[in-house]
Order: C-alpha cells, then sequence, then structure tokens
C-alpha cells in the first residue's frame, strides 16, 4: 500500500523532520508513504476543494488564541484521520471535540508518532475479525466497525463505512462471536444483542446509546450502571490520551 500524508506547518523543518520519521515507520513496515507538504491549511483547504485527499492530516498548531488549524480540521475531519503538532498543551481539549486521533508535543519523539501511524493504518495493520458471509469469508478491521448486531442467528456487522455485512446463520452463540472484540479495550457489550464500538459512539442518554451514524442502541435498566461506567471511563481515557 501506499500511504498518503498531508503534513501542514508553516515551518519547513519541522515539515521535513516529520516527513523523515514518517518515512523511517513505513520502511520498517516494506511499505510507502507519500508525504506533501502543506504551508498552511488555506492550501490544504484549496486541495481539499480540488478532490484531493489523504490518508492522515497533520496540521501543526500554533499558541495563538484561536489557531487556524483548529477552524479547518471539523470539516477536514470527515476527510480522514487527523492529528495535531503543537509546542503547548493550550489546545488539546479542541483537538479533542473534533476527534483527532492524537495532540502531540513539539519537539516529536519517533515513538509517540509510530504510535500515531499505527493507529491511522489500523485498517490495514491492525486487528480484524474473520466473517463468514453469503459471498465468502470477509476480514472487517475492528477500527471500522461501528457495532453488531444479532438477530434470528444473524450477525449484522455494521461498519463505520455504513456498510451493513449480514453472517450466514449461527451455530455458534452470539457470545463466541462477541468475545474477541470484547477482548479489545474499546468494544462494549451494552445489550445481549449487541456489541458496540465505543469509539463510534456519540451520546449516552437514559436507556440508549446513540452511534455516530444515528443508529440507537437500547441499554437495559439492569446494564444502565454499567454502561455509563465504561462509557465514563472510556471518554476520559481519550481526554488523557491527548495530554
Amino acid at each position: 500500500m501506499i500511504f498518503h500524508i498531508a503534513v501542514c506547518s508553516p515551518d519547513a523543518g519541522l515539515r521535513s523532520g516529520l516527513e523523515r520519521q514518517c518515512m523511517e515507520f513505513f520502511a520498517r513496515r516494506a511499505d510507502a508513504c507519500i508525504v506533501e507538504h502543506l504551508p498552511d491549511t488555506d492550501a490544504l483547504l484549496r486541495k481539499d476543494g480540488e478532490g484531493v485527499r489523504y490518508d492522515l492530516y497533520l496540521l501543526e498548531l500554533s499558541g495563538s488564541a484561536a489557531p487556524v488549524g483548529l477552524a479547518a480540521a471539523g470539516e477536514l475531519r470527515r476527510r480522514g484521520p487527523l492529528a495535531f503538532v503543537a509546542r503547548t498543551t493550550a489546545h488539546a481539549y479542541s483537538a479533542y471535540k473534533v476527534d483527532a486521533l492524537q495532540y502531540l508535543l513539539l519537539p516529536v519523539r519517533q515513538r509517540e508518532l509510530s504510535a500515531l501511524l499505527a493507529r491511522a493504518t489500523e485498517p490495514e495493520y491492525g486487528p480484524s475479525v474473520t466473517v463468514n458471509t453469503a459471498e465468502g469469508l470477509r476480514a472487517l478491521p475492528y477500527a471500522g466497525i461501528e457495532y453488531l448486531e444479532c438477530t434470528h442467528h444473524i450477525v449484522h456487522f455494521h461498519l463505520t463505512s455504513g456498510e451493513d455485512v449480514p453472517t450466514l446463520s449461527l451455530r455458534v452463540p452470539f457470545s463466541a462471536v462477541a468475545q474477541p472484540l470484547l477482548a479489545d479495550g474499546r468494544f462494549l457489550q451494552p445489550h445481549r444483542s449487541y456489541v458496540v464500538n465505543l469509539a463510534e459512539a456519540d451520546l449516552l442518554s437514559a436507556g440508549e446509546l446513540r452511534m455516530r451514524s444515528g443508529a440507537r442502541i437500547s441499554i437495559p435498566r439492569g446494564r444502565e450502571g454499567a454502561v455509563r461506567d465504561a462509557f465514563q471511563q472510556w471518554v476520559q481515557q481519550q481526554k488523557y490520551s491527548l495530554k
């Protein structure tokens, strides 16, 4: 694969340094990456207007009260994974609000950037579950799964892309299908017929969990406390990861 990265910063030295670190990461995987240097978000938005898309947007935030990178980030985040580099933690919470993958403090260490790239490339390199469908076996990356729904001995894998991937009729309990996902910290079973990816959860309210797609997952009364605790813990973990 070839992974396309946009590095946006007015500092040419910083752009070159980040490019070198990205190249080192992909060289270890025997893959290739293309890093495009952009001096500011205006240039990046012009590229976006031309239909150019990247697999990762890496933006430097200035120390100003309202850095322009944040203004563009909300729109760019819809195109693909996005992360920030900055000299202070001043805008970490704002970065969390636009669902950034990471908020890296300068100078960026190779270990930190490698962890970010591992997350960004997870659909290709991360864990996946093999699903037996009518068309054959499919490998579904954990990161691409929004939630699972079991109805009439068939599990529907609802993907973040909007696709619904149904399995063949199960010969094992739903718990056996869910077990490897539940062993991963991001998945939770709020209902006996559902397993959700907390990274795709949008809002927890009385009796239901709303997903980013708008899907609403019912929560039985006896499970509300456990689901609330798990959801709050997940949100706190993501906040801390940006500090």
